[in-house]
C-alpha cells in the first residue's frame, strides 16, 4: 500500500461524510467498509480533486452497491468502470477497476485504449529490441505497457495474454483463486470463488482453508487483511469449512489467533466481531474451544483489541474495538478462558496480557471522547468482578497492585495531563461487588460455580450490576 497522506486522510472523510443511515451501526459499519476501500486505493484516489469526488459520492451513496455494512463487490465494479455516473464523469483508471473488479466483458475494449494511448506516448526516436521505430512495432509497445502495469500491480497484466495481447479467459478457476492469494487480491479471491461454487468443484473448502493458514502465517497488512476478510465471513458461516479449519495447527495461540490477530492489527474490527458473535450461537465442543482460541490466545487477543482501542486514530474503529472487547469476554464459548487466564497456577504471561487490557480499559473510561463513559465502567466492573468471585482475597488484592502498578509506570495514548491513573484503578477496585467469593487461599471456587456465577446461560456473563 503506497505510504498514507493527509490527502488520503482528507478524501477519507470527505467520502465518510457522505454516508447517511437510520441505523447507527449500519452507518458506522458502512464508514468503516469506505476506509477498507480508499486504503486498498490510495494510490487511484491520491490525486483526486474534490470536484472530482463527486463521483464516488454518488457511488458509495447508491444503496445498490451496499449488502448492509459490506460493499457489494459486482455492482462496485460495474459502477467504477462506467464513464459517467449523474453526469459526473468517472476520474478513476476505469481499465484497472475492470482488472481489480473482474469485469471481464469490458478488460478488453479497455486495454486497447490503454495500448493507444501508451503508444502515443512514443517519441519517433525511440527504437525496439532490434533497433528499429517502436512504434512501428506494435507487440513491442504492447510487451512495454504489461511489463510496466506488471511492476505498478500484477493485476492489471493478469487479464491479457503476452504473447497475442488478446483477453486471457483462465478457464482453470483453481489456478485463477491461487493466484488471486498470492496477488493478496480480494476482488479477484472472491470472483474465482464464485465460479469454483458455480462449477461444483469439491476442493474450494479445503484451498479456502489453505489460504486462510498461508496468509496469516505472513507479515500482517492490509491487503493480506482484505482477503482474510473474505475468507473467514465464507469459512465461519460453512460447518464444513469451519471443521476443517479446526484442523489446522494452532501453533499454542489457537487456530483463529493469528488470523483475527491480523484482522485487528489492520482494523478489520467489524470481521472481527462477526467472527466472535457467530463464535457465541453455534454449538462448539468444550474440545474446540482451546482449538479455536487457546488461554493465551484469548489473553492476546483481548490485549490487542484494547491496544487498537487506544491508539487508532478513528473513533469508529476505537468503538468498534471496545465493543468486541466486550463481545469476546461475554461470548458463552470461552467461559472456561474467563476462568483461566486470571489463573497465577498457570501461565503468567496470560495473567499478564488480562492486566495490560484492564488498564487500558481504565485509560479509556477517562479519555472522554464519545457518550458511552457508563458503558466503559460497567465493563470493567463486570471484569474486575468475575475476578473477584474468582480470586483468593490475597491474590485478588495482588491483582489490583499489579494494575495499579502498570497504570503508574506505563505511558499510554490516550493518557490525560493530570490524572492520576492509579488511583482510578483503586477506586473502581473499591467499588467491585460480588456474588461470590471464593475461600481465603484457595484460589478458584469448584467449575460448576464458576460457571453458575459467570451466568453459562445466553449471554456466558453475569448479570451483575453496579451503582
Amino acid at each position: 500500500m503506497p505510504r498514507w497522506t493527509d490527502r488520503h486522510a482528507t478524501i477519507l472523510k470527505k467520502l465518510q461524510n457522505i454516508i447517511k443511515h437510520p441505523d447507527s451501526n449500519i452507518a458506522a459499519g458502512r464508514r468503516l467498509a469506505i476506509e477498507k476501500w480508499v486504503k486498498t486505493y490510495t494510490g487511484e484516489v491520491e490525486y483526486l480533486k474534490d470536484d472530482e469526488l463527486q463521483f464516488l459520492y454518488n457511488v458509495f451513496r447508491d444503496e445498490n452497491c451496499w449488502s448492509g455494512t459490506r460493499l457489494n463487490t459486482a455492482t462496485l465494479g460495474r459502477m467504477l468502470t462506467e464513464e459517467e455516473i449523474d453526469e459526473v464523469k468517472n476520474p478513476l483508471c476505469k481499465y484497472n477497476m475492470a482488472c481489480r473488479y473482474c469485469m471481464i466483458d469490458k478488460i478488453h475494449p479497455l486495454f486497447q485504449k490503454q495500448l493507444e494511448s501508451y503508444k502515443s506516448g512514443f517519441s519517433s526516436e525511440e527504437v525496439d529490441d532490434d533497433g528499429r521505430p517502436a512504434t512501428n512495432n506494435h507487440k513491442y509497445v504492447r510487451s512495454e505497457l504489461l511489463n510496466a502495469m506488471n511492476s505498478e500491480d500484477p493485476v492489471l497484466s493478469f487479464w491479457i495474454d503476452k504473447k497475442s495481447g488478446e483477453f486471457k479467459k483462465h478457464d482453470n478457476a483453481v489456478e485463477g483463486f491461487n493466484k488471486a492469494v498470492e496477488f493478496k487480491w480480494s476482488e479477484g479471491v472472491e470472483y474465482f470463488y464464485r465460479r469454483i461454487n458455480q462449477e461444483g468443484k469439491k476442493k474450494i473448502d479445503n484451498m479456502m482453508v489453505k489460504a486462510v493458514a498461508n496468509l496469516s502465517a505472513i507479515q500482517a497488512n492490509h491487503n493480506v487483511a482484505t482477503v482474510l476478510d473474505f475468507l473467514l465471513h465464507e469459512i465461519i458461516t460453512d460447518p464444513i469449512k469451519h471443521k476443517l479449519l479446526l484442523e489446522l495447527s494452532d501453533k499454542g495461540k489457537g487456530v483463529m489467533y493469528q488470523p483475527l490477530s491480523t484482522l485487528v492489527q489492520c482494523g478489520f474490527v467489524d470481521t472481527v466481531q462477526y467472527i466472535v458473535k457467530h463464535l457465541s450461537q453455534e454449538k462448539v465442543l468444550v474440545s474446540e474451544e482451546k482449538k479455536i482460541l487457546s488461554h493465551f490466545g484469548y489473553a492476546s487477543l483481548l490485549s490487542s483489541l484494547s491496544n487498537l482501542m487506544l491508539e487508532n486514530s478513528d473513533i469508529d474503529i476505537r468503538i468498534k474495538a471496545r465493543e468486541v472487547i466486550i463481545d469476546l469476554w461475554r461470548c458463552n464459548r470461552f467461559i472456561e478462558h474467563r476462568r483461566t487466564v486470571f489463573d497465577t497456577s498457570k501461565d503468567m504471561r496470560t495473567l499478564g496480557r488480562m492486566e495490560q487490557t484492564l488498564a487500558m480499559l481504565i485509560v479509556d473510561w477517562k479519555r472522554n471522547d464519545d457518550n458511552q463513559n457508563i458503558t466503559k465502567k460497567d465493563t470493567i466492573l463486570d471484569i474486575l468482578g468475575f475476578v473477584k468471585d474468582h480470586y483468593s482475597a490475597n491474590n485478588f488484592t495482588e491483582f489490583k497492585k499489579q494494575v495499579v502498578s502498570n497504570l503508574r509506570i506505563v505511558s499510554r495514548i490516550g493518557m490525560g495531563d493530570n490524572i492520576d491513573y492509579g488511583n482510578l484503578a483503586e477506586e473502581l477496585f473499591s467499588q467491585v461487588k460480588s456474588a461470590h467469593l471464593s475461600p481465603e487461599g484457595s484460589g478458584f471456587s469448584d467449575p460448576q460455580t464458576v460457571l453458575e456465577s459467570a451466568g453459562a446461560g445466553v449471554s456466558g456473563v453475569s448479570s451483575r450490576s453496579y451503582n
